[in-house]
């Protein structure tokens, strides 16, 4: 009997650990970015409409005149599978208005086979400018890609 619940007891530690380890963003984690999230973008299938296989994030901070930062997370697959992954962040150039696709004079990206998240890419100087950004994460079975595009935003 006593053999019996020390398994159940190893297994139930087990089973807890897995849960805990499990990569989650939190206030300390953010990818790589400093600030704060800005915003949060479903990477979907299907011009979006599909299955959702991550988040495209966004931060923010006041630091270097502005710095805008992003990451493309996978929440879909298991962890430790290693599927293409991309982030992309454009700094827009001034007079640019929200909702435009914009022209840029800086820009930052992150791609290629990834298990988690691709990211960070970081642009500074956006205190008083828009940023567009890409995100994207394709299903390593089939190649389906769920994917966003946010045309200028958040601008200063």
């Amino acid at each position: 009997m006593r053999r019996m619940f020390s398994a159940l007891a190893a297994a139930g530690l087990v089973l807890l650990g897995g849960i805990s380890l499990a990569p989650q963003a939190g206030a300390a984690d953010t990818y790589g970015c400093g600030g704060n999230l800005v915003g949060s973008y479903d990477l979907k299938t299907d011009n979006g409409t599909g299955t959702k296989y991550g988040e495209l994030y966004l931060y923010y901070s006041s630091a270097n005149g502005g710095t805008n930062c992003a990451a493309a997370v996978d929440t879909h697959f298991a962890s430790g599978v290693t599927k293409y992954q991309a982030v992309y962040l454009w700094r827009c150039v001034a007079g640019t208005h929200a909702g435009d696709f914009c022209g840029y004079d800086q820009s930052d990206s992150d791609d290629g086979d990834f298990t988690w998240y691709a990211g960070p890419a970081k642009v500074t100087g956006t205190a008083n400018r828009c940023v567009m950004v890409y995100g994207r994460v394709d299903d390593p079975s089939n190649g389906k890609v769920a994917d966003t595009t946010v045309l200028a935003s958040h601008c200063g």
